[in-house]
Protein backbone atom coordinates (compact mmCIF):
# COMPACT_ATOMS: atom_id res chain seq x y z
CA UNK A 1 0.00 0.00 0.00
CA UNK A 2 1.40 3.54 -0.94
CA UNK A 3 1.51 5.80 1.59
CA UNK A 4 -0.95 8.35 0.01
CA UNK A 5 -3.79 5.36 0.30
CA UNK A 6 -2.11 4.07 3.49
CA UNK A 7 -3.10 7.72 5.03
CA UNK A 8 -6.35 7.91 3.74
CA UNK A 9 -7.11 4.01 4.88
CA UNK A 10 -5.78 5.52 8.56
CA UNK A 11 -8.16 8.96 8.15
CA UNK A 12 -11.23 6.55 7.12
CA UNK A 13 -10.58 4.49 9.58
CA UNK A 14 -10.59 7.14 12.45
CA UNK A 15 -13.30 8.79 10.55
CA UNK A 16 -15.60 5.23 11.29
CA UNK A 17 -14.51 5.31 15.00
CA UNK A 18 -15.30 8.72 15.82
CA UNK A 19 -19.01 8.59 14.24
CA UNK A 20 -19.64 5.12 15.74
CA UNK A 21 -18.21 6.51 19.23
CA UNK A 22 -20.39 9.92 18.52
CA UNK A 23 -23.53 7.59 17.92
CA UNK A 24 -22.93 5.17 20.57
CA UNK A 25 -22.54 8.35 23.37
CA UNK A 26 -25.66 9.74 21.65
CA UNK A 27 -27.82 6.88 22.23
CA UNK A 28 -26.59 6.42 25.87
CA UNK A 29 -27.31 10.38 26.01
CA UNK A 30 -30.75 10.31 25.09
CA UNK A 31 -31.79 6.53 27.20
CA UNK A 32 -30.06 7.65 30.27
CA UNK A 33 -30.01 4.41 31.96
CA UNK A 34 -28.70 5.75 35.35
CA UNK A 35 -29.95 9.72 34.70
CA UNK A 36 -26.91 11.28 34.77
CA UNK A 37 -28.94 14.37 32.60
CA UNK A 38 -32.48 13.83 33.81
CA UNK A 39 -34.84 11.11 35.58
CA UNK A 40 -37.56 8.85 34.23
CA UNK A 41 -39.54 7.26 36.47
CA UNK A 42 -40.83 3.77 35.94
CA UNK A 43 -39.03 3.41 32.91
CA UNK A 44 -35.80 1.49 33.12
CA UNK A 45 -34.86 -1.36 35.73
CA UNK A 46 -32.81 0.34 38.28
CA UNK A 47 -29.51 -0.59 40.48
CA UNK A 48 -28.92 1.82 43.34
CA UNK A 49 -25.36 1.63 42.61
CA UNK A 50 -25.50 3.37 39.69
CA UNK A 51 -28.65 5.55 39.68
CA UNK A 52 -28.10 7.15 42.67
CA UNK A 53 -26.24 9.60 42.09
CA UNK A 54 -27.81 11.18 39.20
CA UNK A 55 -31.36 10.50 41.76
CA UNK A 56 -28.97 13.36 43.93
CA UNK A 57 -28.65 15.45 41.39
CA UNK A 58 -31.49 15.57 39.37
CA UNK A 59 -34.97 14.38 41.03
CA UNK A 60 -37.30 16.36 42.70
CA UNK A 61 -37.31 15.71 46.33
CA UNK A 62 -36.75 17.89 49.51
CA UNK A 63 -35.74 15.32 51.81
CA UNK A 64 -33.29 12.66 51.78
CA UNK A 65 -32.87 9.05 52.83
CA UNK A 66 -29.46 7.90 53.30
CA UNK A 67 -28.22 4.50 54.30
CA UNK A 68 -27.85 0.53 54.15
CA UNK A 69 -30.16 -2.50 52.96
CA UNK A 70 -32.34 -1.44 56.14
CA UNK A 71 -33.68 1.65 54.60
CA UNK A 72 -34.50 0.29 51.25
CA UNK A 73 -37.71 -1.43 52.32
CA UNK A 74 -39.17 2.56 53.09
CA UNK A 75 -42.28 3.40 51.52
CA UNK A 76 -41.84 6.94 50.32
CA UNK A 77 -45.44 6.94 50.45
CA UNK A 78 -45.61 7.04 54.13
CA UNK A 79 -42.61 9.33 54.54
CA UNK A 80 -45.37 12.03 52.24
CA UNK A 81 -48.26 11.21 54.04
CA UNK A 82 -46.97 11.29 57.84
CA UNK A 83 -44.27 14.11 57.03
CA UNK A 84 -45.63 16.28 53.71
CA UNK A 85 -41.86 15.69 52.33
CA UNK A 86 -40.75 14.99 49.20
CA UNK A 87 -38.46 12.23 49.74
CA UNK A 88 -35.52 10.72 47.83
CA UNK A 89 -34.15 7.38 49.23
CA UNK A 90 -30.79 5.80 48.53
CA UNK A 91 -29.94 2.51 50.33
CA UNK A 92 -27.11 0.88 49.42
CA UNK A 93 -26.41 -2.55 50.28
CA UNK A 94 -23.37 -2.85 52.91
CA UNK A 95 -22.42 1.02 52.25
CA UNK A 96 -19.04 2.12 53.73
CA UNK A 97 -18.24 5.58 55.21
CA UNK A 98 -16.70 6.65 52.47
CA UNK A 99 -19.49 6.07 50.11
CA UNK A 100 -22.13 7.95 52.75
CA UNK A 101 -19.70 10.98 52.57
CA UNK A 102 -19.23 10.88 48.83
CA UNK A 103 -23.41 11.27 48.25
CA UNK A 104 -23.88 13.55 50.96
CA UNK A 105 -21.15 15.64 49.16
CA UNK A 106 -23.08 15.59 45.94
CA UNK A 107 -26.56 16.20 47.99
CA UNK A 108 -25.27 19.51 49.69
CA UNK A 109 -23.24 20.53 46.14
CA UNK A 110 -26.91 20.19 44.99
CA UNK A 111 -28.38 21.94 47.89
CA UNK A 112 -32.21 20.52 47.27
CA UNK A 113 -32.61 18.81 50.39
CA UNK A 114 -33.73 20.57 53.56
CA UNK A 115 -34.38 17.19 55.85
CA UNK A 116 -31.53 14.18 55.84
CA UNK A 117 -32.15 11.12 57.71
CA UNK A 118 -29.43 9.06 57.96
CA UNK A 119 -29.63 5.33 58.99
CA UNK A 120 -26.58 4.05 61.63
CA UNK A 121 -25.05 1.01 61.72
CA UNK A 122 -22.72 0.50 64.32
CA UNK A 123 -20.66 -1.81 62.25
CA UNK A 124 -19.24 0.64 59.69
CA UNK A 125 -17.28 2.09 62.52
CA UNK A 126 -15.65 -0.96 63.68
CA UNK A 127 -13.73 -1.23 60.13
CA UNK A 128 -11.09 0.89 58.21
CA UNK A 129 -12.80 1.31 55.25
CA UNK A 130 -11.26 3.90 53.03
CA UNK A 131 -12.03 2.91 49.43
CA UNK A 132 -15.13 3.57 48.13
CA UNK A 133 -16.91 1.31 45.31
CA UNK A 134 -19.43 3.99 43.97
CA UNK A 135 -18.34 4.11 40.64
CA UNK A 136 -16.23 7.63 40.52
CA UNK A 137 -17.11 8.63 37.03
CA UNK A 138 -20.71 9.04 37.81
CA UNK A 139 -19.73 11.24 40.49
CA UNK A 140 -17.37 13.54 38.47
CA UNK A 141 -19.03 15.93 35.41
CA UNK A 142 -16.04 16.68 33.74
CA UNK A 143 -16.10 15.71 29.85
CA UNK A 144 -13.68 12.61 30.17
CA UNK A 145 -16.16 11.25 33.52
CA UNK A 146 -19.00 11.82 30.98
CA UNK A 147 -17.77 9.70 27.72
CA UNK A 148 -16.70 7.06 30.24
CA UNK A 149 -20.32 6.57 31.47
CA UNK A 150 -21.89 7.25 28.00
CA UNK A 151 -19.51 4.53 26.38
CA UNK A 152 -19.15 2.20 29.64
CA UNK A 153 -19.78 -1.46 29.60
CA UNK A 154 -22.57 -1.55 32.39
CA UNK A 155 -24.25 1.11 30.11
CA UNK A 156 -24.29 -1.03 26.90
CA UNK A 157 -24.38 -4.79 27.77
CA UNK A 158 -26.11 -4.66 31.56
CA UNK A 159 -28.62 -1.70 30.96
CA UNK A 160 -29.66 -0.43 27.98
CA UNK A 161 -30.82 -3.47 26.09
CA UNK A 162 -33.08 -4.23 29.44
CA UNK A 163 -33.70 -0.88 29.09
CA UNK A 164 -35.10 -0.49 25.77
CA UNK A 165 -37.10 -4.22 25.92
CA UNK A 166 -38.93 -2.15 29.01
CA UNK A 167 -39.93 0.90 27.00
CA UNK A 168 -41.36 -1.42 24.16
CA UNK A 169 -43.17 -3.74 26.59
CA UNK A 170 -44.81 -0.38 28.01
CA UNK A 171 -45.44 0.78 23.84
CA UNK A 172 -46.78 -2.80 23.78
CA UNK A 173 -49.13 -2.03 26.99
CA UNK A 174 -47.44 -5.44 28.60
CA UNK A 175 -48.34 -5.39 32.55
CA UNK A 176 -45.27 -6.53 34.24
CA UNK A 177 -45.19 -8.55 37.73
CA UNK A 178 -45.36 -6.70 40.33
CA UNK A 179 -41.58 -7.40 41.01
CA UNK A 180 -40.20 -6.09 37.86
CA UNK A 181 -42.37 -3.05 38.57
CA UNK A 182 -40.81 -2.09 42.16
CA UNK A 183 -37.56 -2.62 39.47
CA UNK A 184 -38.28 0.36 37.74
CA UNK A 185 -39.74 2.82 40.28
CA UNK A 186 -37.40 5.86 42.33
CA UNK A 187 -39.80 5.01 45.10
CA UNK A 188 -39.06 1.53 45.36
CA UNK A 189 -35.54 1.70 44.56
CA UNK A 190 -33.42 -1.39 46.04
CA UNK A 191 -36.73 -2.53 47.72
CA UNK A 192 -36.40 -6.12 48.43
CA UNK A 193 -39.81 -7.77 50.35
CA UNK A 194 -40.93 -9.41 47.57
CA UNK A 195 -37.26 -11.45 47.68
CA UNK A 196 -37.75 -12.74 51.51
CA UNK A 197 -40.27 -14.57 53.48
CA UNK A 198 -40.27 -13.29 57.08
CA UNK A 199 -40.74 -15.33 60.48
CA UNK A 200 -39.48 -17.07 63.55
CA UNK A 201 -38.66 -20.17 61.71
CA UNK A 202 -37.20 -18.47 58.74
CA UNK A 203 -34.69 -16.35 61.22
CA UNK A 204 -33.98 -19.91 62.95
CA UNK A 205 -33.27 -22.08 60.24
CA UNK A 206 -30.94 -19.03 58.68
CA UNK A 207 -29.18 -18.79 62.26
CA UNK A 208 -28.13 -22.48 62.63
CA UNK A 209 -27.20 -22.96 59.44
CA UNK A 210 -24.78 -19.53 59.20
CA UNK A 211 -26.82 -17.84 56.21
CA UNK A 212 -27.07 -13.87 56.47
CA UNK A 213 -23.87 -14.15 59.05
CA UNK A 214 -22.65 -10.35 60.26
CA UNK A 215 -19.12 -9.64 59.68
CA UNK A 216 -16.81 -10.73 62.74
CA UNK A 217 -15.98 -7.98 64.19
CA UNK A 218 -12.41 -7.83 66.23
CA UNK A 219 -13.46 -6.82 69.98
CA UNK A 220 -9.59 -5.72 70.88
CA UNK A 221 -9.32 -1.48 70.93
CA UNK A 222 -13.25 -1.48 69.74
CA UNK A 223 -13.99 1.32 71.52
CA UNK A 224 -11.28 3.48 70.53
CA UNK A 225 -11.54 2.54 67.02
CA UNK A 226 -15.12 3.10 66.95
CA UNK A 227 -14.39 6.71 68.21
CA UNK A 228 -12.24 7.39 66.19
CA UNK A 229 -14.17 6.39 62.97
CA UNK A 230 -17.25 8.31 64.08
CA UNK A 231 -15.22 11.55 64.60
CA UNK A 232 -13.80 11.63 60.93
CA UNK A 233 -17.70 10.37 60.19
CA UNK A 234 -19.32 13.56 61.74
CA UNK A 235 -16.63 15.59 60.29
CA UNK A 236 -17.64 14.84 56.64
CA UNK A 237 -21.31 16.47 57.30
CA UNK A 238 -22.24 19.66 56.74
CA UNK A 239 -24.65 20.27 59.44
CA UNK A 240 -25.24 24.22 58.42
CA UNK A 241 -27.08 22.30 55.12
CA UNK A 242 -30.17 21.65 56.54
CA UNK A 243 -31.78 19.07 59.41
CA UNK A 244 -29.94 16.32 60.18
CA UNK A 245 -31.48 13.09 61.67
CA UNK A 246 -29.34 10.43 62.63
CA UNK A 247 -31.40 7.01 63.86
CA UNK A 248 -30.39 3.64 64.74
CA UNK A 249 -32.00 0.36 63.19
CA UNK A 250 -33.60 -2.29 64.85
CA UNK A 251 -31.83 -5.35 64.58
CA UNK A 252 -33.38 -8.41 66.48
CA UNK A 253 -32.52 -9.15 69.86
CA UNK A 254 -30.86 -12.40 68.34
CA UNK A 255 -28.08 -9.94 66.72
CA UNK A 256 -27.56 -8.43 70.39
CA UNK A 257 -26.76 -11.82 72.18
CA UNK A 258 -24.61 -12.80 69.65
CA UNK A 259 -22.33 -9.82 69.76
CA UNK A 260 -22.23 -10.20 73.91
CA UNK A 261 -21.21 -13.67 73.03
CA UNK A 262 -18.78 -11.99 70.54
CA UNK A 263 -17.41 -9.89 73.19
CA UNK A 264 -18.59 -6.60 71.48
CA UNK A 265 -21.87 -5.66 73.16
CA UNK A 266 -20.72 -3.14 75.68
CA UNK A 267 -18.40 -1.90 73.37
CA UNK A 268 -21.45 -1.03 70.91
CA UNK A 269 -23.17 0.65 73.70
CA UNK A 270 -20.66 2.57 74.68
CA UNK A 271 -20.10 3.62 71.07
CA UNK A 272 -23.36 4.45 70.70
CA UNK A 273 -23.28 6.84 73.77
CA UNK A 274 -20.29 8.70 72.28
CA UNK A 275 -22.37 9.25 68.99
CA UNK A 276 -25.39 10.64 70.75
CA UNK A 277 -23.45 13.07 72.41
CA UNK A 278 -21.21 14.27 69.40
CA UNK A 279 -24.06 14.08 67.05
CA UNK A 280 -26.51 16.47 69.15
CA UNK A 281 -23.19 18.67 69.89
CA UNK A 282 -23.85 19.69 66.12
CA UNK A 283 -27.15 20.40 66.19
CA UNK A 284 -28.48 16.78 64.94
CA UNK A 285 -30.96 14.62 66.22
CA UNK A 286 -30.84 11.05 67.25
CA UNK A 287 -33.60 8.38 67.47
CA UNK A 288 -32.65 4.99 68.82
CA UNK A 289 -35.44 1.91 67.71
CA UNK A 290 -33.43 -0.71 69.27
CA UNK A 291 -34.34 -1.21 72.20
CA UNK A 292 -38.36 -1.35 71.15
CA UNK A 293 -40.29 -4.29 72.02
CA UNK A 294 -40.46 -6.44 68.62
CA UNK A 295 -37.03 -6.74 68.44
CA UNK A 296 -37.79 -9.64 70.85
CA UNK A 297 -39.94 -10.69 68.59
CA UNK A 298 -38.39 -13.36 65.21
CA UNK A 299 -41.29 -13.33 63.57
CA UNK A 300 -40.66 -9.67 62.74
CA UNK A 301 -37.24 -10.65 60.61
CA UNK A 302 -35.64 -12.46 58.02
CA UNK A 303 -32.52 -13.07 59.72
CA UNK A 304 -31.17 -11.53 62.67
CA UNK A 305 -30.82 -7.69 61.75
CA UNK A 306 -33.46 -7.29 59.09
CA UNK A 307 -36.99 -6.44 59.63
CA UNK A 308 -40.44 -6.66 57.97
CA UNK A 309 -41.36 -3.24 55.80
CA UNK A 310 -44.18 -2.02 58.25
CA UNK A 311 -41.46 -1.54 60.64
CA UNK A 312 -40.29 0.53 58.31
CA UNK A 313 -43.66 2.39 58.14
CA UNK A 314 -43.10 2.57 61.81
CA UNK A 315 -40.42 4.37 61.90
CA UNK A 316 -41.45 7.32 59.91
CA UNK A 317 -44.13 7.74 61.93
CA UNK A 318 -41.81 8.30 65.18
CA UNK A 319 -40.13 10.39 63.21
CA UNK A 320 -43.60 11.97 62.73
CA UNK A 321 -44.19 12.55 66.45
CA UNK A 322 -41.51 12.01 67.97
CA UNK A 323 -41.43 8.90 69.27
CA UNK A 324 -37.61 6.90 70.43
CA UNK A 325 -36.47 10.27 70.20
CA UNK A 326 -33.11 10.55 72.23
CA UNK A 327 -32.37 13.34 74.51
CA UNK A 328 -29.82 13.74 77.38
CA UNK A 329 -32.08 12.66 79.99
CA UNK A 330 -34.19 9.45 78.35
CA UNK A 331 -30.47 7.86 77.11
CA UNK A 332 -30.27 5.32 79.86
CA UNK A 333 -33.81 4.12 79.56
CA UNK A 334 -33.08 2.96 75.78
CA UNK A 335 -30.09 1.55 76.81
CA UNK A 336 -31.36 -0.12 79.71
CA UNK A 337 -34.52 -1.28 77.61
CA UNK A 338 -31.70 -3.01 74.79
CA UNK A 339 -30.15 -4.85 77.78
CA UNK A 340 -33.51 -6.20 79.28
CA UNK A 341 -34.96 -7.28 75.73
CA UNK A 342 -31.54 -8.98 75.27
CA UNK A 343 -31.30 -11.04 78.31
CA UNK A 344 -34.94 -11.99 78.44
CA UNK A 345 -34.48 -13.12 74.49
CA UNK A 346 -31.66 -15.00 75.94
CA UNK A 347 -33.87 -16.63 78.70
CA UNK A 348 -36.80 -17.44 75.69
CA UNK A 349 -34.10 -19.30 73.27
CA UNK A 350 -31.87 -20.41 75.71
CA UNK A 351 -31.15 -23.41 74.06
CA UNK A 352 -29.67 -21.54 71.04
CA UNK A 353 -26.75 -20.59 73.29
CA UNK A 354 -25.92 -23.61 74.96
Amino acid sequence: MDKPNAGKWIVSFFSIVLVALSLLSAIAYIVDPFFQFRVRDNSYKLSEWFVSSGLIENYDYDTLIIGSSMIQNFDMNVFRNELGAKPLHIGLSGIRLPEIAQLMNLAYDVNKSENYYICVDLSVFTRDDTESRYPEYLLKKDILSRFRYLLSYEVWFRYIPVDVGFVLLDLMKVNLPEKFAYNKSVDRLGDWRLDHKFGKDIVLDNYKNGRFKVSEVNPENLYERMTANIDEYMNKFDFGKGKHVFFFPPYSSLFWNDAKDEGYFDSYLEAKRYFFEAATARGAIVYDFQGADFTVDLEEYKDNTHYRPEINDWMVKCFANGDYLVTTDNYGIFQEKLIENTKNFRKEYADLFN
